[in-house]
């Protein structure tokens, strides 16, 4: 068993019933670290350590797109070798387009059944988004779901992937398009009428290769049986009872398993669900900076953030405590709140990977 001795972190972070948001505006803009990031970027050999690092606390928007491709490795450390491996990429991915979505394609039941659920869920994608509720953005993030679906026939398409794939198509796409991260809309809708479609492809290919990545290393959180979301609760209860045992013990007393659906409906979307979009890109910079580990980083952010409010959560009963974990108030948070999470996070996993 998992245990800290003569250290409670939590005393640090809990001295309020409720977390008030920090209100400040963050420095990722600033315009040294943006220096920081060109110089880097420009060299002919990209030192990927150093970017990691810098990437850690947050990517200028204008780079994000470059530098997710390089965190992610579909994009080649070696500039001059960069055009190549990724138009190789795009060309196999346009090939799988053809075969597998192509125009009157005959489906059997079981993909008519899963292109149903896809079509369902991409609908359902940030439905308040003008950007997600364009028809072509639509087809484009189900072709690439459904493609994944059929060249992953382990895990196959899960709920929580529409999710995932979203702030790659939101990024690359604004390479091209004027997009307010904040409202989540075109500034312009007619821009995306008129841009070139082969740009369109490319950023459909780059977001479809961008998510295999992504999900190369958890792809048994989404297996029968999800042996790997099994292993997650587990160190969640495990780590969660050592920090917090009061806030671990009134949990599991009031919620049982439900409290497993919570973190399960959290962890499959790489917690965005829980944040702004704006927010949540800011969260996929340190999340992606953290190469393989960024599932068990998941774990300690959620942790991070049920302790900000344990003192309010062990003065609720079942109903209270359902209605907070259902629409927690982490939706409000500015990118500062979670820079400040992700250090308590990142102190958490220090921790406890000592043991």
């Amino acid at each position: 068993m998992l245990s800290i001795q003569k250290v409670n972190i939590a005393s640090l972070y809990n001295r309020n019933e409720e977390y008030k948001s920090c209100n400040r505006e963050t420095d990722r803009e600033d315009g040294s670290k943006i220096q920081k990031f060109k110089d880097i970027l420009h060299q002919n050999i990209i030192p990927i350590n150093e970017l990691l690092h810098l990437a850690w606390s947050g990517v200028p928007s204008e780079l994000r797109s470059t530098v997710w491709r390089l965190l992610l490795k579909y994009q080649s450390p070696n500039r001059d070798a960069n055009f190549a491996i990724i138009e190789r990429k795009r060309s196999m991915y346009y090939e799988m387009c053809d075969i597998y979505f192509a125009k009157n394609q005959q489906y059997d039941e079981r993909e008519k059944k899963i292109l149903k659920q896809i079509s369902e869920d991409v609908k359902r994608t940030i439905p308040d988004s003008a950007i997600f509720r364009n028809p072509q953005i639509q087809i484009l993030l189900e072709r690439i779901l459904f493609i994944w679906n059929i060249r992953n026939p382990a895990c196959g398409y899960v709920q929580g992937m529409n999710d995932i794939v979203s702030p790659f198509l939101v990024v690359f796409l604004s390479d091209y398009i004027d997009i307010d991260t904040t409202k989540l809309q075109f500034t312009n809708e007619k821009q995306l009428d008129h841009l070139d479609q082969r740009l369109i492809k490319q950023v459909e290919a780059d977001s479809y290769w961008c998510l295999c990545k992504l999900l190369e290393s958890v792809l048994d959180n989404y297996t029968n049986s999800q042996p790997g979301l099994v292993r997650f609760y587990n160190k969640f209860k495990e780590i969660l009872s050592a920090l917090d045992k009061k806030l671990y013990e009134h949990l599991t007393t009031s919620l049982s398993m439900e409290l497993y659906s919570f973190i399960f409906k959290w962890s499959t979307c790489m917690l965005l669900r829980m944040f702004q979009f704006e927010v949540g890109l800011r969260l996929f910079d340190t999340l992606l900076a953290e190469e393989q580990n960024y599932f068990e980083l998941c774990l300690f952010i959620i942790i991070s953030i049920l302790m900000k409010f344990s003192l309010k959560i062990q003065k609720l009963q079942y109903d209270e405590i359902m209605i907070l974990l259902e629409k927690l108030p982490t939706r409000e948070w500015s990118e500062s709140d979670l820079s400040l999470c992700l250090s308590e996070a990142y102190a958490y996993q220090k921790i406890f990977s000592k043991k």
